[in-house]
């Protein structure tokens, strides 16, 4: 690795643009499954609540349900009544405190659980459908805990495209700019590669090096990357918390993620090092003859 020794601040530029580059797609790969993880469990397990005011008229409250099963949208509407809500309360607080904070059965309002149809992709609809009731009279409240989820999701599907792909072209400017760096470590080692030839080198043994400095400058980059992946897990986390109440984003799901960086980077490098792996036949201004000087090392014999 001489050769790389000899322009230290290209390599280590090459490694950091390289690195940074694996790390970047790290992120966003593990951004985007948790957001889809989101999702699934917005649209599988969540079930929008709609709270209509105590003691309702049954004929209005009737029409809101019919509505409400009417919805593509939606599979079924159960309905949870006043006592069944104090029941729960209760259960959760203690009749002691309920029965000190003045609460009765009177005051709860009926609650109507809306359960979606399996229909992915559909969920930020339901969201806004079920967001619309709010201005109802006869609706006191919405819960929608996973709506801001559900944006974030609905704001990848439109960014997601292009981030992806500026990353790819960044990641090909990345093993360009690793190419060039191997590209001239070969070129400044071309006379005594040119000498070595002469001497009966084989081109396998010529093309060596530079197979082995690409796989090298690829793979320091990938491990950089998955250090950097595993420094920025925390601040990851931290900016998906507030769109995610279940962010579940650890260690655990960044090791994969890890792995193929290093990976992917020792692979980049073991490409690039292959293209380049010895100078083409017009690249000499004089065709050498290989193992022309061979017979000086065998004059003793």
């Amino acid at each position: 690795m001489i050769g790389l020794g000899a322009r230290r601040i290209w390599t280590l530029g090459v490694v950091l643009g390289l690195g940074a580059l694996l790390w970047w797609g790290g992120v966003v790969w593990l951004g985007s499954a948790q957001l889809r993880q989101a999702q699934e469990g917005g649209a599988g397990h969540y079930w929008p609540a709609v709270y209509v005011e105590a003691q309702p008229e049954e004929a209005t409250l009737e029409a809101l349900i019919a509505e409400l099963e009417g919805w593509s949208r939606v599979s079924a509407v159960h309905r949870r009544e006043p006592a069944e809500s104090m029941k729960v309360l209760k259960q959760r607080l203690g009749e002691e405190e309920v029965r000190r904070m003045g609460v009765e059965a009177a005051m709860l309002p009926v609650i109507l659980e809306v359960e979606p149809a399996v229909m992915p992709g559909r969920s930020m609809e339901l969201v806004a459908q079920v967001a619309a009731l709010e201005v109802r009279e006869e609706v006191v409240a919405v819960d929608l805990p996973e709506a801001r989820a559900l944006e974030a999701v609905a704001a990848w599907k439109v960014l997601g495209g292009g981030l992806w792909a500026g990353w790819l072209l960044g990641l090909l400017g990345g093993v360009l700019g690793l190419g060039g760096l191997l590209w001239r470590v070969r070129e400044d080692e071309r006379a005594e590669q040119a000498m070595l030839e002469r001497f009966g080198a084989s081109q396998v043994a010529l093309s060596r090096p530079t197979l082995v400095r690409g796989l090298v400058v690829g793979a320091a980059a990938g491990v950089a990357a998955a250090l950097a992946t595993v420094v920025s897990l925390n601040a990851l986390r931290g900016a998906l918390e507030p769109l995610l109440l279940d962010a579940t984003l650890g260690a655990g799901a960044a090791v994969p993620v890890m792995m193929l960086q290093v990976l992917g980077g020792g692979l980049a490098g073991a490409l690039a090092g292959w293209v380049l792996r010895r100078p083409q036949r017009g690249d000499s201004k004089r065709p050498v003859r290989e193992g022309a000087l061979r017979p000086l090392l065998e004059w003793r014999s």
